[in-house]
């Protein structure tokens, strides 16, 4: 810690209370909300180890105590009730009212310790600034050359920068984004006025430029030339993060390195103003570019991140289906990162992350992806025979603990639905315990039920496997896939979330969940089991051969339908968890929207898991337009097509391929033939008649109604476990899946569905005999 640092430290720390007038910036990671965004900004940098002058902030805090002097009060009310108040007006009532003596004396401490003998810059550093789609860029007033020693030049200064939160400039730029004056506070930034030989600003995405290409514009002096239109800057234009050879200042090497770490940690292209004495290169701010078409989500996993990984929709997409909001985000993706991190873990086949950011599970567009490399990443070591031992004890003991937790999780659900707790009026703190508790519990549930999942197509790979010794190919995966069915199918309760944690009710999107009384008889499965071996032309042959054969038929069978109806019975209750953990949440955005917190109950699905704890303990939660720039990158992710199966690094906006010819074949997933015409459906409320074919590129539980009422179905992911594809088998739906590209090839046309086969043909009309499946 410098001389510098340490004093302002000491600074602050004068009459510290919950809320500081000046801060630090320390690198510790201040929020916008006390510091403002270009504050906060700075000083995330200054926790990343860039060179960053010494600054401190006066904070928002402070600026809250100047408004509610008398004269600023009375120019506030005059601007609420509309009337029109120019800036020279409102930089009077706060030079008026002025700073508190104890805040002023702590501002002039910190402003010569900051400037160390230099002149300070006191900027803007409003709480809606620098963000990502909203930059107020030169809306409002910073004062550059302030002599740090001068209190009063100080203290006009810092008021001056509080005032133009109120100018009519921003405040018409902050009506334009919906961002409520109540939304809205000013901390003021103070920084060295850096002795610049050169300054400039970088854009690490040139805003008119093509992709990979750098922008830097440089002047002589100080940069305020440049930001004001003063002076003409050279352009200097960096593509895939080469210098042109005529690039001769020393400086600028070393400022696209930086700039492009700065990038690559925030996720995001910036702009970059820095500054360079003759020796060293400072960053004096950066900000998101807010006109580039192709910024990313920042909610998204950070692009840096995902470079050069294979990631999969396989299996993920139904346990995540759709896209995902920041809340529900938040929750499932940290419950099924535990669960799949534990279930590795116990196989002993994580492998180390030397980069502890890198997670198994990343957002992409709004939706749920997996890492193909880290999931798929055999154990570490040579895989020799006692390896090979080990990791089957290891399995055994995995299946255990999972069999026993899944059936704590199921009764747990079951517990915490007939007690029906009633949440209207429960403190804040209690609802917030109860939350995670529930959390907790998900997780529990999560991880028994990829285990135990994992298990189950262990098994029905060796049933098919074995079947497979005996007979063709395509009848051992048939007469498996049929095996593989538990023996009842189970009811949603109503009260669980549809589709996923914490999403909508059956009960709240008024729809009944599908009832059935079906019951799968293993005997007739094993029945023919035995009849195909014994007809086939690989039969064993021996009697006593055929007898050990059946019976590890039996136990496969019996060992795959319990494992599979745990795993059902463990979904069901995860989405039963999912329901009350919605229940909270519905309560909570109540509650937030009837004290004026949020517009809506619905807006608590745009806050985070640390958002919502805030704004249920503080009152306070992310401005309207942050709000509601969440709702727009919701809307825009639901336009796009699904993730395709497999991707690497960012995927590219093409569809899949689309199957040619007029036959195509997929895997097999229920029984019996159909012939209709085939519908593109993407949401399981679209209508569908009993004798047209569904077509998706993904389902999750909240089809289960459609599943049971469609005459065949044809779904581009998935396979023989899936959710759907039990389902298909048990209500004796032809079905198919695995087919990239069918739902946009096939849509409308007329076909022939072989769930036997799992072939799909494309019919002319007079080949037609179009009749609903009984």
């Amino acid at each position: 810690m410098t001389e510098t640092t340490r004093a302002l430290a000491e600074a602050g720390r004068s009459g510290a209370h919950d809320e500081p007038a000046v801060h630090l910036l320390d690198g510790a990671g201040a929020p916008a909300t006390l510091i403002g965004g270009k504050a906060a900004a700075l000083d995330r940098l200054i926790g990343w180890h860039f060179p960053v002058p010494a600054a401190a902030a006066v904070t928002a805090a402070a600026y809250r105590l100047v408004a509610r002097g008398p004269t600023v009060t009375a120019v506030l009310a005059r601007l609420a009730d509309g009337d029109d108040i120019d800036a020279e007006e409102i930089d009077d009532a706060f030079h008026r009212d002025g700073l508190p003596a104890d805040i002023a004396e702590q501002v002039y401490t910190a402003a010569a310790r900051v400037g160390n003998g230099l002149a300070v810059a006191i900027r803007s550093s409003a709480t809606v600034e620098d963000m990502d789609t909203s930059s107020f860029a030169g809306q409002y007033v910073s004062v550059l050359d302030v002599e740090a020693t001068d209190p009063a030049a100080v203290e006009r200064a810092v008021l001056t920068v509080f005032a133009s939160l109120h100018h009519p400039a921003p405040r018409a730029y902050r009506r334009a984004l919906g961002v409520a004056a109540d939304d809205a506070a000013m901390a003021a930034l103070m920084m060295p006025m850096v002795p610049a030989l050169r300054s400039g600003v970088l854009f690490t995405q040139d805003p008119t430029g093509s992709p990979g290409t750098m922008r830097i514009e440089t002047v002589a002096g100080l940069a305020d030339v440049l930001v004001s239109g003063k002076r003409t800057p050279q352009v200097t234009l960096v593509r895939d993060g080469a210098l042109p050879s005529q690039a001769a200042a020393p400086e600028l090497a070393s400022l696209v390195t930086l700039a492009q770490d700065i990038a690559r940690r925030t996720g995001c292209a910036q702009d970059v103003e820095w500054a360079w004495d003759g020796e060293r290169l400072w960053i004096v701010q950066a900000r998101p570019i807010t006109v580039t078409a192709t910024a990313p989500d920042p909610l998204d996993t950070p692009v840096g991140l995902l470079a050069h990984r294979e990631f999969t929709t396989t299996g993920i997409a139904e346990m995540l289906p759709g896209v995902l909001g920041p809340l529900r985000w938040d929750i499932c993706s940290y419950a099924v990162e535990e669960a799949l991190r534990g279930m590795f873990g116990a196989l002993g086949s994580l492998p180390c992350l030397e980069d502890s950011r890198r997670r198994l599970l990343v957002r992409v567009d709004g939706r749920a992806a997996l890492d193909n490399s880290l999931a798929a990443a055999p154990p570490s070591g040579s895989i020799g025979r006692l390896e090979r031992l080990r990791h089957r004890r290891r399995a055994l003991r995995a299946r255990r603990h999972a069999r026993f937790d899944a059936d704590v999780a199921i009764q747990a659900a079951a517990d915490i639905d007939s007690a029906a707790r009633d949440l209207t009026g429960l403190p804040s703190s209690e609802l917030l315990r109860y939350h995670c508790a529930l959390i907790d519990l998900l997780v529990r549930a999560m991880t028994a039920e990829v285990t135990v999942a994992a298990d189950a197509g262990a098994i029905h790979a060796g049933l098919q496997v074995l079947l497979a010794r005996y007979l063709p190919e395509p009848q051992a995966q048939r007469l498996a896939a049929a095996a593989a069915v538990p023996d009842t199918a189970l009811v949603p309760n109503r009260r669980a979330s549809a589709a996923i944690p914490a999403g909508p009710t059956w009960l709240e999107l008024g729809i009944d969940p599908p009832e059935t009384s079906v019951v799968t008889d293993h005997r007739t499965v094993l029945d023919q089991i035995r009849e195909a071996v014994e007809a086939g032309p690989r039969r064993p042959s021996t009697a006593i051969g055929r007898w050990l054969t059946q019976r590890r038929v039996e136990r496969l069978t019996g060992e795959a339908a319990a494992q599979l109806a745990r795993r059902e019975a463990a979904k069901q209750a995860i989405l039963l968890l999912g329901g009350e953990i919605r229940r909270i949440h519905l309560e909570i955005g109540a509650w937030l929207a009837d004290r004026g917190v949020t517009a809506d109950l619905l807006d608590v699905e745009l806050l985070t898991v640390r958002e919502l704890r805030t704004a249920l303990r503080d009152d306070f939660a992310p401005a309207r337009a942050e709000l509601a720039r969440r709702r727009r990158w919701l809307r825009r992710h639901e336009q796009r097509d699904p993730l395709p199966q497999r991707f690497t690094g960012v995927p590219q906006a093409t569809r899949a391929a689309a199957p040619s010819g007029q036959r195509m074949t997929g895997w097999a997933a229920g029984a019996g033939r159909f012939r209709g015409v085939a519908r593109h459906l993407t949401d399981p409320g679209q209508p569908l008649r009993p004798d047209e074919v569904l077509l998706a590129v993904t389902t999750d539980p909240s089809w289960a109604p459609l599943l049971m009422r469609c005459g065949a179905m044809v779904i581009e992911q998935g396979g023989p476990l899936s959710h759907a594809a039990i389902l298909a088998r048990e209500f004796g739906v032809p079905a198919v899946f695995n087919l990239p590209g069918a739902a946009a090839a096939l849509d409308g046309r007329l076909v022939d569905v072989d769930g036997d086969t799992g072939a799909v043909t494309v019919l002319e009309e007079e080949e037609a005999d179009v009749a609903p499946r009984p």
